[in-house]
């Protein structure tokens, strides 16, 4: 729990650049159970944002309830260096995390997969990935073992072996589908949002700390859910976002909005979070978390 002083300081933060009442604001304010700190820097530059944005939106449909160890994205820690963002992976997902980034056609899908025009460099244990005009992240493992990059699968077409600016014509229509979703009303909040929940992994990471895994999706191009059960609930999650400066800059009116004890809409339903209201494995939860564990073993 927080002491009084947090407490109060949040909630006239949560007031200040929220449309939430006093007394909502200080009830999500003494939810917070983890230490406010600074908040976490932002990618300085807005073709970072959208590379890291495009990045957590492709992990986050990828992996969906099939995480270990409670990294949501395979993501454990992230270091914001200069231009560019550090990841440290989570050792068991870290070939799977760089295998569903990474484009190629998928011929039975009939389009792209991964991010469309990343490309990757690197030794073995730490690669870079990088998108001309955009940014680029870095990704090793948090016990700097190797990453093998991934090999094609029958029906796919790697993509990332080309030159930088030697786009597909796929590729080409991803961007721009990105870019330009006509779902999403603003983009460059999907884009500041989605690179601020990829920068803030130990906190995301709560909502599957009881079993080491939640649930992860989206619907379209401008969401991400995150779901769970167990542990966390909605408002102290969101009050540790918000505590470390998650909504900052975004327009008051579309920061926060508290559908229920168990859901919460952040940036006019960018990031949706939702908690079920009892358990979704019980006994079964440590038998799905070794199925889960095999199935990256294979």
């Amino acid at each position: 729990m927080s002491n009084s002083g947090n407490a109060k300081r949040l909630a006239k933060k949560i007031r200040d650049n929220t449309s939430l009442t006093l007394a909502a604001s200080f009830r999500l304010a003494r939810q917070l159970n983890v230490r406010p700190e600074p908040p976490t820097v932002d990618a300085p530059d807005p073709r970072q944002r959208r590379l890291e944005a495009h990045l957590a939106h492709v992990l986050a449909a990828s992996f969906q309830d099939h995480q270990l160890n409670g990294s949501l994205l395979g993501v454990r820690k992230a270091v914001p260096n200069g231009q560019r963002l550090d990841l440290l992976l989570e050792p068991a997902m870290a070939e799977a995390v760089i295998y569903e980034l990474l484009p190629r056609f998928d011929r039975s899908y009939g389009g792209i997969r991964g991010v469309p025009g990343l490309r990757v460099t690197g030794d073995g244990r730490r690669w870079t990935l990088h998108a001309i005009g955009l940014g680029k992240v870095t990704a090793a493992r948090t016990d700097h073992g190797p990453i093998r990059l991934p090999i094609p699968r029958d029906d796919e077409v790697a993509l990332w072996g080309r030159l930088p600016d030697d786009l597909s014509r796929d590729e080409r229509h991803e961007i721009e589908w990105w870019v330009d979703a006509k779902s999403v009303d603003a983009p460059d909040i999907r884009d500041l949002l989605m690179s601020r929940l990829l920068r803030r992994p130990e906190l995301v990471n709560k909502a599957a700390e009881p079993h080491g895994f939640a649930n992860c999706y989206n619907h379209h191009a401008g969401d991400l859910v995150i779901e769970w059960c167990c542990g966390e609930t909605v408002e102290a999650l969101c009050a540790a976002l918000l505590a470390h400066g998650f909504i900052d800059g975004v327009p008051r009116a579309d920061a926060v909005e508290l559908v229920s004890r168990n859901s919460a809409l952040l940036g006019d339903a960018t990031i949706i979070l939702n908690r079920h209201t009892s358990c979704l494995y019980g006994d079964n939860a440590q038998s799905i978390a070794e199925h889960i564990k095999k199935s990256y073993e294979s």
